[in-house]
């Protein structure tokens, strides 16, 4: 990869492997740093995004520029309502992953061919300020607005994330770590541990069950690291496993000790559920987001104790704690709580910024909180609600104002407000409200939407349910949308019963 170097960006749409985050490394370690776009967000918001970032190096699978390109399978995918840029038209120059496959560029060279460093010159003999601020990882993330956000991390933010996930989540010799993330991986290598990471096949995502399965990948041998001691899943993933743990179609390695669950709430009767289906197993409960992490990490136990009323001083008037118990602050977090409850939040492992703005001093959460003592008189955090108007599926936050526009300018929508209705296990479903202009008939505007959002919204946007209504429920003096009464309304019809 001759040229590769200090300052370069590589365009990164590579499925996690072994080989992936090997690439991925050597990018960082060469002095360059790594851009990661989803393809699936649509060819507009792809293009604003690679525009900002201007990578001029891109790694992908070869079945990604397959799909993309013009060949034959690119109606495939258009008929998943998978709506890619031409990837392979990028002007950058090109590595792939894989088989070669039509679609791939003239010229691209294949990932597996890279034996020598990817640049001579850089020299990492030691930690010190240049290579610490060196940017390392380029995040987009869904603003409240259409503007592109990419969360500059840098190798010192990196480092501080991996340092104060393991003073909490410890990892040791012996240990075997299963999971796609970074952030869990690396902090496990370095403390001896070994890293597997489930398979995809040719999906673009990880089927849990296939994954429980993988946890105890030799049988006889639970002792060893061919069965895994720790795992990092989202409540999404999770809960199908405890489904087939409840059915008997699926049993875990006695090896297991702990799991880890981020980036979604998690809610009390789920997590009792689990306890009480895997017991000897430790929960830790992750809070942060993509600016900063962790934030704060909570025990299970502890989280239940304080759902439960034991500890006193968080009992609320119904003689349960009041709020979602998210845990005392890492130690090298700084937290500050302001006068609407939002938590602010600094440290170490805070990013740089968002590329093309200002460096970030602290970052506004959106999450409002407020603050409990527990017996060693540290604070701890309380999540009372959210500041913005987002929702949580699986993995993503989504916000609505980023697609409510787009969808209201679809022929025959006269407005379009999107929410989220929590289920069991506190993922969201999105529900898409929309009133349709007059006289236009509902079925047919419901088909049309279910036929256009593919093609002009964010893939992991889609709604679950779209709900053609006569109007939307305003509230305040600007006649706001009334969100909340929206998810009522919509939960009762989920679960006929519910008080709306």
């Amino acid at each position: 990869m001759s040229g590769f170097g200090t300052g370069e960006r590589m365009l990164f749409s590579v499925r996690p492997s072994p080989e992936a985050f090997i690439l991925a490394l050597g990018a960082v370690r060469a002095g360059g740093s790594v851009v990661f776009i989803d393809p699936g967000i649509g060819p507009a918001l792809f293009r604003d995004r690679a525009e900002l970032a201007a990578p001029r190096w891109a790694a992908s699978e070869s079945l990604l520029y397959a799909i993309s390109a013009k060949s034959p399978l690119r109606p495939i995918a258009r008929g998943r309502g998978l709506l890619l840029p031409d990837y392979g038209a990028m002007d950058v120059r090109h590595y792939y992953s894989g088989p070669w496959l039509p679609g791939v560029p003239r010229g691209a060279s294949p990932v597996k061919g890279l034996a020598a460093p990817l640049t001579q010159g850089q020299d990492s003999a030691g930690p010190t300020e240049a290579v610490t601020e060196q940017e390392a990882v380029i995040i987009f993330t869904s603003g409240t607005t259409g503007a592109p956000k990419g969360v500059i991390h840098t190798r010192g933010s990196l480092a501080a994330g991996f340092g104060q996930l393991s003073t909490r989540c410890s990892f040791g010799e012996g240990d075997r770590i299963h999971s796609e993330q970074l952030m869990m991986g690396l902090p496990a290598l370095i403390a001896g541990a070994h890293w597997t990471m489930p398979g995809y096949g040719f999906s673009a995502h990880i089927d849990p069950l296939r994954l429980a399965g993988e946890l105890g990948a030799v049988a006889g041998k639970e002792a060893s690291y061919d069965a895994a001691t720790r795992l990092f899943l989202v409540p999404s993933q999770l809960a199908p496993i405890l489904d087939a743990i409840e059915d008997g179609s699926v049993t875990l390695p006695a090896t297991l000790r702990t799991v880890m669950l981020g980036a979604a709430p998690i809610l009390a009767p789920f997590l009792e559920r689990a306890m009480r289906l895997m017991p000897g197993v430790g929960f830790k409960l992750i809070y942060g987001m993509t600016e900063v992490l962790p934030i704060a990490i909570a025990d299970g136990r502890e989280k239940l104790a304080f759902a439960s009323g034991a500890e006193a001083e968080f009992t609320g008037p119904d003689g349960s704690g009041e709020g979602d118990f998210l845990g005392e602050p890492l130690p090298a977090v700084g937290i500050r709580v302001a006068a609407d409850h939002e938590l602010f939040a600094r440290g170490p492992n805070m990013c740089l910024g968002y590329l093309g703005e200002d460096s970030m001093v602290e970052h506004a959460t959106g999450d409002l909180v407020r603050l409990d003592h527990g017996g060693t008189g540290a604070p701890r955090l309380v999540m009372i609600g959210r500041k913005k108007d987002m929702i949580i599926r699986g993995k993503t936050n989504i916000y609505p104002a980023l697609y409510e526009p787009v969808i209201a300018a679809v022929q025959g929508v006269r407005n379009a407000v999107m929410v989220g209705v929590p289920d069991s296990i506190g993922d969201e479903a999105v529900w898409l409200a929309v009133v349709p202009e007059p006289g236009g008939p509902a079925a047919a505007l419901k088909s049309r939407l279910a036929r256009e959002l593919p093609m002009i919204i964010d893939e992991s946007a889609l709604p679950d349910h779209i709900e053609i209504l006569e109007s939307i429920p305003s509230s305040g003096r600007h006649r706001k949308p009334d969100r909340v009464a929206l998810r009522g309304m919509f939960a009762a019809r989920r679960d006929p019963g519910v008080d709306a």
